[in-house]
């Protein structure tokens, strides 16, 4: 608590020295408060706002060795009210804020600081949240895929449009017409969050998709067969605006790694790693250490016999091959679900036959790994588009 209440008193003294004591380097960059100028300026704008704040300490637990989260009730009169308006007379704010803090240089530091009021929990969508959103991106998929006008208004802000060049009907329609005339698109939702993180997208929801290309003729007009899917990460920024949530921003690079942060995640990624190392260096040991029995039946590779010549097939048509867990779920304490974007060089066609030059492919699958005996193994992996 003594940690939290210097953090805030760094912002209502505008002590810089005070604020870089309290936090670590990594949060000040994270909220874009670097260095002393910037924090001048933003703990100044702050004191004119807040005539006071009250810190209520509601719980503290431990995360781990040298990490903790505590959560406050903050009582603030502000000049600004809670619709963003500047007031006379000062009005109370509310909220409940989780501080997660870090054991470094011999002191409690805030690393993150995460807005949780009215119960939320870190990072996930309501019930009506998820529907809404599921809404949003329904209608983004009929404006992205068939160039639907009245969806794509539905489904984005102005701002957002105008930022695309896609100012008016005709313009969207045309751009879509020669996205699809080149390679027909389509967008699978992957993720959602909501981002309760204290920084500049705090209260938006992200969703990270990927955006499918399907190819079925060649550059000569020759039919593909099977079509060919390439996938790419994408990251929509939603905002709330009139009760409707909106595509307000875009990124690439949704399909960011996501670190293990403890040694049961590290363990299941490494045997997400094993298994695929097995099947690109025939490795039979390995592939049976790394898969129970089920799984290795419905791969028609029960034993070694069949694996062998299924593995030495596979490693020859492909090269370059590289994986990234993009997100790490605990679905129970011996159950993991991880996502994973792939990348590697197709070296065949579809008939097994070497092809002149390779094809670059992205694909993104779900492993599910469980604990059994003390030993990671996989069950499951699915591919998602």
């Amino acid at each position: 608590m003594r940690a939290v209440a210097a953090y805030e008193r760094a912002f209502a003294e505008e002590d810089c020295d005070g604020f870089v004591a309290a936090t670590t380097t990594a949060y000040r960059e994270r909220i874009g408060l670097g260095d002393c100028e910037v924090f001048a300026q933003y703990a100044g704008d702050r004191a004119e706002i807040l005539e006071s704040l009250e810190l209520t300490p509601i719980s503290a637990v431990g995360l781990g060795r040298g990490t903790m989260a505590a959560l406050l009730h903050t009582a603030a009169q502000s000049y600004i009210d809670e619709n963003g308006r500047p007031v006379a007379t000062p009005v109370t704010l509310e909220a409940d804020h989780r501080y997660h803090l870090v054991r470094a240089d011999g002191a409690w530091k805030v690393d993150a600081l995460h807005d949780v009021t009215d119960g939320r929990t870190e990072g996930q969508l309501t019930s009506a949240e998820k529907q809404a959103v599921a809404r949003t991106m329904s209608d983004w998929r009929a404006a992205y895929s068939s160039g639907d006008c009245a969806a794509l208004e539905a489904s984005t802000t102005a701002g957002y449009r105008e930022l695309m060049a896609w100012t008016d009907c005709p313009a969207f329609e045309q751009s879509i017409s020669d996205q699809n005339a080149y390679c027909p698109m389509d967008v699978h939702p992957e993720d959602m969050r909501y981002r309760t993180n204290v920084d500049p997208h705090m209260g938006e929801i992200i969703v990270d998709v990927v955006e499918v290309c399907t190819l079925d003729v060649d550059e000569s007009g020759a039919p593909i067969d099977p079509p060919y899917e390439a996938g790419a990460p994408y990251r929509y920024h939603l905002v709330d605006e009139d009760g409707t949530w909106k595509i307000a921003e875009g990124e690439n690079g949704a399909a960011a790694e996501d670190e293990p942060s403890n040694a049961n995640e590290r363990a299941a990624i490494e045997t997400m790693r094993a298994y695929n190392d097995a099947w690109l260096e025939v490795d039979c040991d390995a592939y049976l250490a790394s898969t129970t029995a089920s799984f290795r039946t419905a791969l028609n590779t029960s034993g070694c016999a069949a694996f062998g010549p299924a593995s030495r097939s596979y490693s020859e048509s492909i090269a370059n091959f590289a994986l990234t867990p993009t997100d790490i779920e605990r679905s129970s304490a011996t159950k993991f679900e991880i996502k994973s974007h792939e990348t590697y060089d197709s070296l065949t066609d579809a008939d097994g036959q070497v092809m002149d030059a390779p094809i670059p492919v992205d694909e993104y699958w779900v492993y599910t790994v469980v604990l059994v005996d003390g030993i990671w193994v996989i069950t499951d992996v699915v591919m998602l588009l």
